[in-house]
């Protein structure tokens, strides 16, 4: 009795061997592939297979043929291993968005509502219609202590200003968007991969912590409960003790050896305290799940400073997801911000930043 399998699941195997490098070639049985060498030691095969749509009893006969095809049935080893290679690799999705209509007037009152340049007035000069690009970020972390505790995070960054784009993520879904599942993976530079870390490592953290408030809370109030209970317990054991010196039948030695178990109590506080302080801390483990390169029209706009007596063109960008203009970034901390101070040599700060430049 021949096993057919679905188109899904030989689609799957298909697209698995041709984006690791493997020559395919449709016959009768189903497909032969050469694969190169990194690939049939990574599947445990020669780098020539025959792959069968027949199941394991009904393949070819003769032994040469029989060593040298496998079938696409669910549960074989040969499927296996690509599905595990398959789960250990962070997808990168790619899509365009697409708009029926781009705001092409009003961005001046857009700015003055979004942002505050502080010693500064300004206007639109000019802008254009362009294409731009965003990184969607999905990282799954795990949250352990006493208990522990799971979530997902979402991170959205403009690739050509370093932007993060904190409500993008929640509007992405209204819009129309067209995967590309052709599109190969960009091949940033090792600078640009580090730019990336850099960004998510600023956000990550105050982005886990928003999610983890109760979390935390829970962990510090037990904390402190089994801190009182700890110090009462020590306090009611250290009077007992001194009260059970006042007996006029303990000895000198037992006196002198009750006075240095009393004195060694609030080292011995301090290390369960410390035990407790471990027991309730929160270790925080980030790992990446999926990531989305997202081409979208946008609008650039050259906006026009003027501090005092100098000037300062500001390139700013209209998203049209969240109908707002992004963030700029600050040129000392690389952070995203929209209370923007201008330094002596009029570049971007936060406010932060520039409280430490006084």
């Amino acid at each position: 009795m021949s096993f057919e399998p679905d188109q899904e699941l030989e689609h799957f195997v298909l697209r698995f061997l041709e984006t690791h490098g493997a020559i395919l070639e449709k016959n009768r049985m189903g497909f032969e592939a050469l694969l190169p060498e990194s690939l049939s030691e990574l599947l445990e095969t020669p780098e020539y297979i025959q792959i069968n749509r027949n199941s394991p009893d009904t393949e070819p006969d003769s032994e040469p043929e029989r060593r040298h095809a496998y079938s696409i049935n669910y549960g074989s080893h040969f499927l296996e291993k690509m599905v595990n290679t398959a789960c250990t690799q962070v997808p990168l999705l790619a899509c365009q968005l697409e708009f029926d209509y781009l705001k092409s007037a009003g961005f001046g009152r857009l700015i003055d509502e979004q942002f505050s340049f502080l010693g500064a007035v300004g206007k639109v000069e000019s802008t254009a219609k362009i294409k731009t690009e965003y990184l969607f970020l999905t990282c799954r972390y795990v949250a352990q202590s006493d208990e522990q505790k799971e979530g997902l995070v979402s991170l959205i960054f403009n690739l050509e200003t370093g932007a993060h784009v904190p409500h993008m993520a929640d509007m992405l879904s209204l819009v129309a968007r067209n995967f590309k599942t052709g599109k190969k993976a960009p091949e940033w530079r090792d600078e640009q991969i580090e730019q990336i870390i850099k960004w998510v490592e600023k956000y990550m953290k105050e982005s886990i912590a928003e999610q983890m408030g109760p979390f935390q809370k829970s962990m510090s109030r037990r904390f402190r409960r089994d801190v009182t209970n700890l110090e009462e317990y020590y306090a009611g054991l250290r009077e007992e003790m001194e009260k059970s010196l006042e007996r006029p039948s303990l000895s000198e030695q037992l006196i002198k050896d009750r006075q240095e178990k009393i004195a060694l109590l609030p080292d011995e506080l301090a290390i369960k305290k410390d035990d407790l302080f471990k027991k309730y801390s929160i270790k925080v483990k980030v790992e990446l799940c999926n990531a989305m390169l997202i081409g979208t029209p946008a609008i650039k706009i050259l906006y026009n400073a003027s501090i005092g007596r100098k000037r300062k063109n500001l390139s700013l960008i209209y998203n049209p997801v969240t109908k707002s203009v992004d963030p700029l970034v600050c040129q000392m901390c690389g952070r995203s911000a929209t209370i923007i101070h201008f330094g002596d040599h009029l570049h971007l700060l936060c406010p932060a930043c520039s409280a430490r430049e006084r």
